[in-house]
């Protein structure tokens, strides 16, 4: 690896002790740990080695040198390394470019000492057990391009110093107990490219000064204790790719900025207590995969802009207070995989154009005041895995083309007013392993086909009003967990083919006119 300082005068036989020193000190050393890692000669035990005969370490595992036999790089990744970092002199490393001992099991803290590799480039010490403070001392690594130590047990302050490392391109702490807030120095490390400091503690708002980081394509700050305002200064970030906010406390509005980061292809701002509207600023991001606003409090209606987000495959808005009709423009979003409006007012009926989303995976509508006919077009999304159309006033029938969905494993529609029969056609939904229909007003006989969803778990159709006998086909769904069909008008004798039912866990055959008595290995 190649870097701007020239190379120091250095012995590479103290470099080698040094090596070996810190390999003695590893708690694993005796199980055949680094076995490269050894005196040359069998007659040189001690540590004046360095004054009777030259010791080189480049032949080691993991060691490469410079031309002078001075050691560059140490890349010890994944190598079962158990102990601390104490005993590792590092100014006796005085070229030391790159460090790499990442996912190992190295405990203690990082030594303030480490700032004697002034040549140091990359510092690899992510997915350790590592604890303590981040060393102040690592703002004189003026060379530092690169600093990754996540996923470790460290805590304390991110030092004020780091914003003296100008040259570095990424700095990931995400993964750890760090708490306190963001320095400001921060805005300083303007050659950033990736910002890590996700699943920490991390409290207070957002530096201001985060706007000079102009060349940033990856913030990640979800799953801190950040609040206050999004700062509109987020909005100078415009070669963002990545923008990760979710699980703190942000409050106040999504910033209009917003809309400037046209090369932005993930947002995620979920789980946060931000108010207002979606602006139609959202529009401009057309470069957009992944829109998470979910778990807030926005009101307002969704924007109409949003039907240019053409490349947007996963779409989450629920758990606000959204309202209004769900746009015609949905239709437009053809790339899209998820879509999550649950929870929250939207009212009005669902839109025909959903019919062109002929990719969609998963679409969960629950918990709304949708109401009107569930449309036909729903039979066009031969996608679908989960249908989640619960707790909303949908009335009128099951739609036929419902059997269209041969992919479909979760038809959820209770808690509506639909009415009508169950249509044949859903015996083509041979994936189905969820039908919960309960708590409508559906009528008619419980159809024979039922028993030909082999794969169902969970049938719920209690609190309807299906009349006639339970069909004996019902016996032949082996996989079934729990079946409810309380609260209709069923009657007859209660069929004995529920005995085949052997991994029944609920059954639920209250509030009808059935007769005889449920069979002895039912329930079991």
């Amino acid at each position: 690896m190649s870097h701007s300082s020239p190379d120091v005068a250095s012995d590479p036989s103290q470099e080698a002790m040094a090596l070996l020193k810190w390999k003695a000190s590893l708690q694993n050393h005796n199980h055949s740990l680094l076995p490269s890692w050894t005196l040359s000669s069998p007659n040189v035990t001690n540590t004046s080695i360095h004054l009777k005969t030259k010791l080189s370490p480049c032949t080691w595992f993991g060691i490469s040198c410079n031309h002078a036999e001075s050691i560059t790089s140490v890349n010890l990744t994944s190598t079962s390394l158990k102990g601390t970092l104490h005993e590792l002199s590092f100014s006796l490393f005085p070229n030391l470019v790159l460090i790499d001992l990442s996912v190992n099991e190295l405990f203690g803290v990082i030594p303030p000492q480490i700032s004697h590799l002034k040549n140091l480039e990359v510092l690899y010490l992510y997915s350790n057990k590592l604890f303590g403070s981040i060393p102040n001392e690592i703002g004189n690594l003026n060379s530092l391009r690169d600093i990754v130590l996540g996923e470790n047990q460290l805590s304390g302050s991110i030092p004020y110093s780091i914003g003296n490392l100008t040259n570095l391109k990424d700095l990931y702490l995400h993964t750890n107990n760090l708490s306190g807030a963001i320095p400001e120095e921060i805005g300083n490390l303007k050659s950033l490219l990736d910002l890590a400091l996700s699943t920490n503690q991390l409290s207070g708002s957002i530096p201001l000064s985060i706007g000079n980081l102009s060349n940033l394509k990856f913030l990640y700050l979800c799953g801190n204790n950040l609040s206050g305002a999004i700062p509109e200064e987020i909005g100078n970030l415009k070669s963002l790719s990545d923008l990760e906010l979710g699980t703190n406390q942000f409050s106040g509005s999504i910033p209009r900025s917003i809309g400037n980061l046209i090369n932005l292809k993930i947002l995620h701002l979920h789980t946060n207590n931000l108010s207002g509207a979606i602006l139609e600023e959202i529009g401009n991001l057309k470069s957009v995969s992944d829109l998470e606003i979910s778990t807030n409090q926005l009101s307002g209606s969704i924007p109409c802009s949003i039907g240019n987000l053409t490349n947007l495959k996963a779409l989450y808005l629920h758990t606000n207070n959204l309202s209004g009709a769900i746009l015609e423009e949905i239709g437009n979003l053809k790339s899209l995989s998820d879509l999550e409006l649950s929870k929250n007012q939207f009212s009005g009926s669902i839109p025909r154009s959903i019919g062109n989303l002929s990719n969609l995976k998963f679409l969960y509508l629950r918990s709304n005041n949708l109401s009107g006919a569930i449309p036909e077009e729903i039979g066009n999304l031969k996608s679908l895995w989960d249908l989640e159309l619960s707790k909303n006033p949908f009335s009128g029938s099951i739609p036929r083309s419902i059997g269209n969905l041969s992919n479909l494993k979760f038809l959820y529609l209770y808690s509506n007013n639909l009415s009508g029969a169950i249509p044949e056609e859903i015996d083509n939904l041979k994936s189905l392993s969820d039908l919960e229909l309960s708590t409508n007003q559906l009528s008619g006989p419980i159809p024979h086909f039922i028993g030909n969803l082999s794969n169902l778990k969970y049938l719920y159709l209690d609190r309807n009003n299906f009349y006639g006998t339970i069909p004996a086909e019902i016996g032949n769904l082996k996989f079934l967990l729990n079946l409810s069909l309380n609260h209709n008008h069923l009657s007859g004798v209660i069929t004995p083919s529920l005995t085949n039912l052997s991994n029944i866990k609920m059954l639920s055959l209250a509030y009808n006119n059935l007769s005889g008595l449920i069979p002895g290995m039912v329930g079991n």
